[in-house]
């Protein structure tokens, strides 16, 4: 019992009468309205007020109103629990009209409501709750919704004659008013339906209705969507189960993308015009809470009848487009075919008067378009023996019916045209048996035969090339070969063996005054520049065509001023720069020159001079290596040669001191011991030497094939070489030479003693070989973090020819000890000292001795 009752007073009585005068008020109201107290508890709520919200209404405060959901229409935002009109009254004070939100009920329902609300107070102007009015709108907004949908899909039906893209527009419209997603179906002319349309309300699902697309309904198949595109009558189906989805699906895959869709319910509406079924349009819901109604049903079959008549007129369209379209197909094709045609064509009437030209045509004739149309072939060639020849022609093809095919003629110069070869067909035209005309087609084979020329330009070019294994000559005849067919002249600069500069080879050019330029300008070679172009396609390998060559080039300032004076008396005027390129190498610059102000290269031209080039460069590398191998092959016969006289040296005298001495104990003789002394110690030496010999090709074999190691430790260089030296003392007196060491302290570094004592004691071997009679010196230091070694002779020294090719394989030096030596023991040396990270050097000037360094790594 509430404290009213309980107090039992005329007032409390009242009052109570007053409270339940309210709620009858309340009952009765056919809006929902319920009453919270100041905290925003619920005081008092009519039934439709819980009918809008699909249950008892909570009794919670301010804070609590988040368990509301609503949004805000247009936007979709849901609201917050602050936004709600209940919410703001109570905290402004100030009212609220008619304010829409769309709702979603307790029992998941989506509502759309007039919110309007206002603040109670009492006596003192205090506020102590507020009212609130709920006026459900769903229904008029729904029905608003369609009728604006049916205007705007009717809009969008009748202002294009597009159906296919009108349907797809029409469908997205209406994704956003009475669907989630809407599929259109059309018959095909097979009688089967084709999916035209699948539009989704969001975005995210439009993969999965390009999936959808692939599935129309089966027509004959159990499927609902098949039986209401026979039957003609719509279907409802309010709640979509698992089992239906099985019947609607045509695949497992088909399933899959449906059930991702998520759909709840749908509408399936035939497309009909009279009896005639055109297609099938159906509207699917996935959101929670909506469901479709007899309304919308209504709607969808309105909106279906227009969207067949939409459909029907378009197939009724389409047959009349079609007629027309077959009528001008003929004509249309005719013209279209003859103004993209590359070959020339044309028709003619029995008067030989021209009925159709197409512009290849006229241009080959010299005149336009309208200058042939309606004119007789007299009219329109104008040379007297060319347009009899071509009207014969044209006669005896329309007399006889047979065509004639391929017929070479040469087309007479044009203004401004040169002559031209041309392959014609000329052949009659009939109807029924009724020649109306006749027609002809022109081919044009300027570029067949040039390109028949290249041919037999890079034949000839080949068989040149291919003539000789000398390079110079190689390179000669390319330019001859270049300057014969398409040039004025023609120059070869090939790279230097430093890389740093171009040296011209070879130059040729069809006059003799140009010729004599280029033989006094040969030592004249563009100096490398970024802006040169030889120099550009030397170092990019790609080929540059400079189709005009201005006076400009003359002024550039990036130019020797002889360099300069030269090109104004060559008077380039169009040029080619090709690289030569064999083997990945770019080997030099090929540069053709035309003169002539009417002769501009082309690309074609620049594929000639490519393709030339590319073999040139062949040729000129397969010379290079031919003559590389016959040096090597001369290399290896003086090798084997040496080789085996050195080898034979030692082994025969080997051979005659063992001899000897058998020789005497066989005879009762045995030798003294001085002479066994002497014996011995010559076997010994030759022992050596043949050791050193073998030790040297097996120490080439294994950096031939990679096999040759270092083991590093540390050592002492100054104690390594002052050992190297006593080991040599008695060779050193045998060549009259005194080896003096200057080392100041003790020099350590990593490295392979054994290598580091092959390398110093064959460049002291080498110093008492060409400098017999003469000081050595061997020296010992650090430079920075390299550690030196130093070995200088007061010899002859090396000429800079011997000292450029003096480390490597098989050389030797010139002189009485030339064929001493293998040529492999600075090879090996300068390998030891590479191997190290290090490097050996030579200074050497003829009459003042050599001086050898070995730089080693200390680390």
């Amino acid at each position: 019992m509430s404290e009213l009752e309980r107090a039992g007073s005329p007032e409390a009585t009242a009052l109570l009468a007053e409270r339940e005068h309210l709620r009858a008020l309340l009952r009765l109201m056919p809006v929902g309205v319920y009453i919270v107290d100041a905290r925003g508890r619920l005081l008092e709520s009519n039934p439709v007020a819980e009918h809008i919200w699909g249950g008892p209404l909570p009794r919670v405060e301010l804070e609590g109103y988040g368990i509301f959901e609503g949004y805000w229409p247009g936007s979709g935002q849901r609201l917050e629990a602050h936004e709600w009109a209940l919410v703001r009254t109570l905290r402004d004070g100030q009212p609220v009209v008619n304010e829409e939100v769309e709702i979603v009920a307790f029992d998941g329902a989506r509502r759309t409501v007039l919110h309007s609300t206002t603040v109670l107070k009492d006596a003192q102007a205090t506020i102590v709750g507020a009212v609130a009015v709920k006026v459900d709108i769903t229904t008029r907004r729904q029905a608003k919704h369609a009728e604006a949908f049916l205007t705007e899909a009717t809009r969008l039906l009748v202002e294009s004659l597009d159906w296919e893209s009108t349907l797809q527009a029409v469908a997205r419209l209406a994704t956003r008013q009475l669907a989630d997603f809407c599929i259109i179906d059309v018959v095909g002319d097979d009688g089967e339906l084709r999916r035209l349309v699948a539009a989704a309300h969001e975005p995210a699902h439009q993969p999965l209705m390009a999936e959808v697309l692939r599935f129309p309904p089966k027509v004959g198949s159990p499927s609902p969507l098949s039986r209401v595109f026979l039957e003609g009558r719509p279907l409802l189906i309010p709640e979509l189960s698992p089992e239906l989805l099985d019947t609607i699906a045509r695949t497992p895959e088909h399933r899959r993308a449906m059930e991702q869709l998520g759909p709840r319910a749908c509408m399936a509406v035939p497309l009909s015009v009279g009896a005639r079924r055109v297609g099938l349009l159906n509207f699917i819901l996935a959101t929670p809470g909506r469901h479709y109604t007899e309304r919308e049903l209504k709607y969808a079959e309105e909106l279906a009848r227009r969207v067949a008549l939409v459909v029907e007129h378009a197939r009724l369209f389409r047959e009349a487009q079609g007629a027309l379209r077959a009528r001008d197909t003929s004509l249309a094709l005719l013209e279209a075919f003859l103004a993209a045609s590359p070959v020339g064509m044309g028709f003619v009437d029995r008067e030989l008067r021209y009925v159709l030209v197409n512009p290849v045509l006229a241009t080959m004739n010299g005149k336009p378009l309208e200058a042939h149309l309606g004119h007789s072939v007299r009219e329109v060639l104008t040379e007297p023996g060319e347009a009899t020849h071509v009207e014969q022609l044209l006669r005896s093809v329309m007399e006889r019916g047979e065509p004639l095919t391929n017929r070479y003629t040469l087309v007479p110069a044009r203004p401004g045209l040169p002559p031209r070869p041309v392959h014609s067909t000329l052949f009659p035209v009939t109807v029924d048996g009724e020649t109306l005309g006749a027609g002809v087609t022109v081919l044009d084979i300027t570029e067949q035969k040039q390109v028949e020329e290249g041919l037999r330009f890079l034949a000839e070019a080949t068989t040149r090339l291919s003539s000789s294994l000398d390079p110079r000559t190689t390179m000669e005849s390319t330019v001859r070969v270049v300057v014969e067919h398409m040039a004025d002249y023609c120059m070869l600069d090939v790279r230097t063996e430093e890389g740093k500069s171009l040296e011209r080879v070879a130059a040729a050019a069809r006059r003799a005054d140009t010729q004599r330029v280029l033989e006094e300008a040969r030592h004249l070679s563009p100096a490398p520049h970024p802006d040169s172009p030889t120099w550009r396609v030397l170092e990019s390998g790609r080929a540059l065509l400079a189709a005009e060559v201005g006076d400009t080039l003359l002024e550039d300032e990036t130019l020797d001023a002889r360099f300069r004076a030269t090109l104004a008396l060559l008077r380039p005027r169009s040029a080619m720069f090709v690289p030569l390129i064999a083997r990945e190498r770019t080997l030099g610059v090929l540069t053709v020159v035309s003169q002539d102000e009417a002769r501009r290269y082309t690309e074609r031209d620049l594929a000639i001079v490519e393709n030339l080039a590319w073999r040139a460069a062949l040729a000129v590398d397969n010379a290079r290596l031919f003559h590389q191998a016959e040096l090597a092959v001369q290399a290896r016969d003086e090798f084997v040669a040496i080789a085996t006289h050195e080898l034979r040296t030692p082994l025969s005298a080997l051979s005659l001191q063992l001899t000897a001495l058998q020789r005497a104990v066989d005879a009762g003789r045995p030798p003294t011991e001085e002479k066994l002394r002497q014996s011995l110690l010559t076997a010994r030496r030759q022992t050596e030497r043949l050791e050193q010999l073998v030790k040297h090709l097996l120490d080439v074999s294994r950096m031939t094939n990679g096999r040759l190691e270092l083991e590093r430790e540390e050592v002492n260089l100054s104690e390594l070489v002052h050992w190297v030296v006593v080991r040599f003392e008695e060779k050193l007196a045998e060549a009259g030479c005194t080896a003096v060491v200057l080392t100041d302290a003790p020099v350590v570094a990593r490295v392979d003693r054994l290598r580091v004592e092959q390398v110093v004691m064959n460049l002291l071997s080498n110093a008492m070989k060409y400098a017999p009679g003469h000081p050595v010196e061997l020296r010992v230091e650090r430079q920075g973090d390299f550690a030196v070694i130093g070995v200088r002779d007061f010899g002859p020294g090396i000429t800079p020819e011997a000292q450029a090719r003096i480390f490597e394989r098989y050389q030797r030096a010139s002189g009485q000890h030339s064929r001493d030596s293998l040529g492999l023991g600075l090879y090996v040396a300068q390998w030891i000292a590479r191997a190290h990270g290090g490097e050996l050097k030579l200074e050497s000037t003829p009459g003042q001795g050599s001086h050898f360094r070995l730089y080693l790594p200390l680390g």
